[in-house]
């Protein structure tokens, strides 16, 4: 078998496998035929299947080209050293060897290449089969395998068998598999260009993800690069085909994946094209489009295309795009841009134009590429300067800074005015330059037109949310949404408008205000962002998943954070390896596009997940948003950076350093929307774990001067608040308060808060005797955190349970013992005296002896030499640290 490829999505193939090696087992044998392309992922669905439903005999042979005529080589491999005289007496053998293997299952792959007489083999044995538990499986890399074979046919579609075609990998799932690939910076608008190209097929993903920038991914065009194995299949058939065949393919490959004969005879100049077509067909390039009667055309898979095309010599397809603009009126600006050999004026107004038209059909990636092109074809002159500008911001709009950062140097150099200063000073805010930004823009502000009056001041509303501002950010914001008259200014003027209130406390105005279909994709991302900061979490999943999707279509994704908040809203709702991915995708997308502004907060956020998970990743995200922090010097990067060293010291247990977080962040950021960040009274709660009940108490009171609407900042409250009456001494206050924190933070729908509650409980109940309760807590916790992947969270509750003599090992539980006797008798296996024990579990002696005896009377033992001889012999129990 072959290396164990990379694996995801594939669900309802899955299920498949399983619903078929389920009846199997219950002696109703199956047979699923598995068909799809080279390298689409059969062996890899075969190999997880293996992983899942581990089945105890397995055989398994494949076809060899190299085999496909020696006579019995795959049966061979299914039963080694058969001698078979012929297919019946094959057959039978193998099905005796069916019948004796008992639970099997049965690979065949490749069958393309499987010699003859042992796939008839194969076929009787498994016709015969009646009740074995045996499920067998085929692969081909289409229904060539069994095409010459009725019996195959029959079974395979009868009530035995089954058939799973193998399509490529939707855009979600491509975007798994780059990330498995170690591809975390395919951004949205790269995972649809990458679907658009190779239509999922894994082979030719990987390859272009291996060679292809991210950046050159998302926002370039053309065909991607094929697979060197499979180039050179395609280019042996091109290379056999007569001229006119050829390009007639050549021609095709210029005109798109599917195109009319007319159109590619017409270019190719190929006449009669009847005998081309026949020869192409046959060499299996093209295929007729069914229904169309042979007038329109399709390459057999976007592959061949990408092959055809960029085998082309360059000037020989720059005039195949010529001629291609002659008779597809509809692409016809496109072909030109390709035909094109130098800079030409009118066609840059062309390209122009149409960029206008694509905007507002809101097709902003396109546009953004065709004003690209529209400023490369436009000569030195006054018209370039219009055109820089709008190529640029057009650029910015849609991430791709690295393009926009061509024009920078050219666009500074140009004469003062509002549209130069607002380019430059935008180009410097999303290059993390926010002095910089803040002084160009002002200075726009003051002299901007009035379509250029909402651009400006929605980048300062940005900034002013950057650092703080709240009277700026709400200013600002009101004032780009009274002048936006542009559907795309307008989408992004409310979200500056809504992010802005929301940081100011009036989240619910932002709520209200916003409209029900928000406008574009700025405007849900930022309805995504207020309800996740006000709790309603299914909400803000909704508006921010919906946005990435949107994305992946092709909508301009303007706010490059929002698949950093979907992280951050996984995290919340306790979906840690779904936060990861996010966070993981966020990080890269903005790494691949230079979107400097970003790093600070996508890598805090990308702490979150894995310093729950004790992934050692989260102290390199750390590094990374201190240190851009630093560079970038804003409250707001300042801010994330100081949340992501919390992150990584709470699940650490780290109280020195997650007060020094804290510390730092009470000094940048002024709290008015608790629900912004997951720490709530941050400061108070690391003064309380330090000890320093006073201290912590004023700085809960400050917190709280606002009302604290919002469910998780109470949680967080009443937890933090159980902190300090435990350093009070007032235990059962302290246990009631977490209690009361718990029962928030469920109905707030935060798994991970509430499983902190009710293990800072279940210390406090511990103390005050109740260890039933207490034990109850920890393992609700330890279970809470063990089901969410939160490892490091799910260490730290088995290390507590265990030095109040209650480890939560599964393997003993002592279930005929009491609470209090189960505790006693784990702390005398950990070899405790029981003046020990008494200390360790506030108790008298006199007590613990009572329980040691109670003990001994239940599990029938006679002192601690047999206690714990029953105890090492018990599976799955270790003794707790005995703390001594």
């Amino acid at each position: 078998m072959r290396d164990t490829p990379r694996f995801v999505g594939r669900n309802p193939e899955l299920q498949a496998l399983h619903l078929a090696w389920a009846a199997a087992r219950q002696g109703q044998p199956r047979v699923v035929a598995i068909e799809g392309e080279a390298g689409v992922g059969k062996t890899a669905l075969l190999r997880h299947f293996l992983t899942t439903a581990g089945p105890r005999g397995r055989r398994w042979a494949s076809g060899d080209p190299d085999e496909a005529t020696l006579p019995w080589a795959m049966l061979g491999q299914l039963v080694p050293g058969i001698e078979a005289a012929d297919v019946a007496y094959a057959g039978r053998a193998l099905a005796r060897e069916l019948d004796r293997a008992g639970e099997l299952l049965l690979v065949v792959e490749d069958t393309q290449w499987v010699d003859e007489p042992s796939l008839t083999a194969l076929r009787l044995a498994v016709r015969a089969m009646v009740s074995e538990p045996v499920l067998v499986i085929v692969t081909s890399q289409h229904d060539a395998g069994w095409a010459a074979d009725d019996g195959w046919r029959r079974l395979i579609d009868g009530e035995r068998g089954q058939r799973l075609a193998l399509r490529g990998l939707d855009v979600a799932e491509l975007t798994r598999f780059a990330l498995a690939c170690g591809h975390p910076d395919l951004s949205p608008a790269g995972a649809a260009r990458l679907h658009e190209h190779t239509a999922g097929h894994p082979l030719h993903a990987q390859h272009v993800l291996d060679r292809v920038p991210p950046h050159v991914l998302a926002h370039g065009d053309g065909p991607l690069p094929a697979p060197a194995g499979v180039s050179a299949v395609i280019a042996e058939r091109v290379a056999v085909l007569t001229p006119a065949a050829r390009r007639l393919v050549e021609a095709g490959a210029v005109l798109g994946t599917e195109f009319p004969l007319h159109r590619a005879r017409e270019v190719s100049g190929v006449s009669p094209a009847a005998p081309a077509v026949a020869e192409a067909v046959a060499a299996r390039l093209l295929s007729e489009i069914p229904g169309t009667g042979g007038r329109e055309l399709a390459f057999t898979a976007t592959l061949t295309r990408a092959v055809v095309y960029q085998a082309l010599d360059p000037r020989e397809r720059r005039e195949l795009h010529r001629r291609a603009a002659e008779v597809d009126h509809v692409r016809a600006v496109a072909h030109l841009i390709a035909g094109a050999d130098g800079p030409d004026e009118q066609l840059a107004q062309r390209v122009a134009a149409q960029a206008a038209v694509l905007a507002a059909e809101g097709r902003a990636q396109q546009a953004a590429a065709y004003l690209r092109h529209s400023a490369d074809l436009t000569p030195p002159g006054p018209a370039r300067a219009p055109i820089l500008f709008a190529a640029c911001e057009a650029l910015l709009v849609t991430g791709d800074l690295r393009g926009a950062d061509g024009y920078a140097a050219e666009i500074q150099a140009s004469p003062r005015g509002p549209w130069r200063d607002y380019i430059c000073g935008y180009h410097a805010l999303v290059s993390g330059r926010t002095a910089e930004a803040t002084r160009l823009l002002t200075r726009a502000l003051a002299e901007a037109p009035p379509e250029l009056t909402a651009r400006v001041a929605a980048q300062l509303a940005i900034i002013a949310i950057l650092d703080t501002d709240y009277d700026a950010m709400v200013g600002h914001g009101q004032a780009a949404l009274a002048a936006a008259r542009e559907p795309a200014v307008a989408s992004f003027a409310w979200f500056a408008r809504a992010v802005g209130l929301t940081l100011s406390g009036q989240g619910q105005r932002a709520l209200a205000e916003l409209p029900p279909d928000p406008p574009g994709l700025d405007g849900l991302v930022a309805r995504g962002m207020v309800r996740l900061w006000t709790d309603d979490l299914d909400g803000a999943y909704t508006d921010l998943s919906g946005a990435v999707e949107r994305a992946v279509r092709g909508e301009p994704l303007r706010v490059g954070q929002a698949l950093a908040y979907l992280g951050e809203t996984e995290y919340r709702r306790g979906n840690l390896a779904e936060a990861a991915l996010h966070t993981a995708l966020a990080v890269g997308d903005a790494e691949a596009n230079a979107r400097v502004w970003d790093y600070s907060l996508v890598h805090a956020l990308a702490t979150y997940p894995l310093a729950a998970q004790g992934d050692p990743g989260a102290v390199r995200h750390l590094e990374q948003a201190r240190d851009w922090s630093r560079r970038i010097g804003s409250r707001a990067a300042l801010t994330y950076a100081a949340l992501a060293q919390a992150a990584v010291c709470d699940a650490a247990g780290d109280t020195d350093g997650l007060l020094a977080a804290a510390t730092a962040f009470e000094e940048v950021y002024d709290c008015r929307e608790p629900g912004t960040h997951l720490f709530g009274p941050l400061l108070a709660d690391a003064l309380a774990r330090a000890g320093q009940a006073v201290s912590a108490q004023e700085a809960l009171d400050r917190f709280t001067a606002r009302p604290v609407a919002r469910v998780s900042a109470r949680a967080a409250v009443a937890r933090v608040q159980a902190m300090i009456c435990a350093g009070r001494g007032d235990l059962a206050e302290a246990a009631a308060q977490c209690a009361a924190a718990r029962s928030l933070a469920e109905a707030a729908g935060l798994p991970l808060e509430a499983a902190r509650a009710a293990a800072l409980g279940a210390g406090f109940l511990a103390a005050v005797g109740r260890r039933a309760a207490a034990e109850r807590a920890w393992r609700f916790a330890h279970d809470r955190y063990a089901d969410r992947g939160a490892h490091a969270f799910a260490a730290r509750v088995r290390a507590d349970a265990d030095a109040a003599g209650l480890p939560l090992t599964e393997g003993v539980t002592w279930p005929n013992l009491t609470p209090a006797e189960r505790a006693v008798v784990n702390l005398v296996c950990a070899g405790l005296s029981n003046r020990e024990i008494a200390a360790r579990l506030v108790l008298s002696p006199k007590t613990v002896e009572t329980h040691l005896s109670s003990a001994f009377r239940r599990l029938d033992v006679t002192g601690r030499a047999e206690l714990r001889a029953l105890a090492a012999a018990t599976p799955g129990w270790s003794a707790p640290n005995s703390g001594v």
